[in-house]
């Protein structure tokens, strides 16, 4: 697949996610998979990330809400040395599904709760909470997915934060997550799969891509911004559960 097919996938995929927070991997994912293979689409996801996430933070950083931002960064290590625990016991079609299904019940569940928007907001001591639990997971899924953004985004979701104040601490606490595992692919040598000219060419289409959706997401209310991430949280699942049964449908 050629490199002039993929820019527009990469600038719409980091549109949505500098518009919403998260959401490259859900557009973009899938293409790059299918153009590269597992090992190199997961090395440039993470990079393409990286890349959304220095935008979006420049644009929103005095939003920023860094109690939360340093929760997530604080909890990251523990998450990915419970992740790279987690895959030497369990088997990888069960992670895979257990996670598909966590992804479809948080989308749903975040739905649901903006369908019953009247109710009362959550004050922020019971936040505070309720993120360590997701900051954990988003450290295992970073460690086995490559995808701490679904959780993450999910614990901060369920808080008030204003517009910026979500996009921007999502971004903050990308660079961090991102930026550790493109460090470790590095040490793996897996970033020797890479082919600079190709990904220079398209970096070009995600920074563009990250600075219109930066503009066009500050149109967004809270309550729009959290539907789209619940949405994008609940595809997440979807196709993971998809791309699972799929698998499995072709070795039988």
């Amino acid at each position: 697949m050629p490199w002039e097919f993929l820019a527009p996938i990469v600038f719409a995929a980091s549109f949505a996610q500098a518009a919403t927070g998260i959401g490259f991997g859900v557009i973009a994912g899938p293409f790059l998979l299918h153009a590269y293979g597992y090992e190199r689409a997961v090395v440039e996801t993470a990079l393409y990330s990286i890349a959304v996430a220095a935008v979006c933070s420049a644009t929103s950083l005095r939003a920023v809400a860094w109690r939360p931002a340093a929760l997530l960064a604080g909890m990251l290590p523990v998450g990915l040395v419970a992740g790279a625990l987690l895959a030497s016991v369990v088997s990888e079609g069960v992670i895979v599904a257990a996670f598909g299904i966590l992804l479809c019940t948080l989308g749903s569940t975040l739905l649901r709760r903006e369908w019953h928007a009247g109710a009362p907001a959550v004050s922020p001591p019971v936040l505070r909470r309720g993120l360590l639990p997701a900051a954990f997971v988003a450290g295992i899924a970073a460690y086995l997915f490559a995808a701490p953004g679904p959780v993450a985004a999910w614990g901060l979701a369920r808080s008030d934060l204003s517009v910026q104040a979500l996009r921007g601490t999502l971004a903050v606490y990308f660079i961090v997550a991102y930026g550790v595992l493109a460090a470790a692919f590095g040490v793996l040598g897996r970033l020797a799969a890479v082919e600079w000219t190709v990904f220079g060419w398209m970096a070009v289409a995600c920074v563009a891509g990250s600075m219109v959706g930066a503009l066009h997401g500050n149109r967004f209310t809270a309550r729009m911004l959290r539907i789209a991430i619940g949405a994008i949280i609940g595809l997440s699942g979807a196709s993971t559960l998809l791309v699972l049964l799929w698998r499995s449908a072709s070795l039988v």
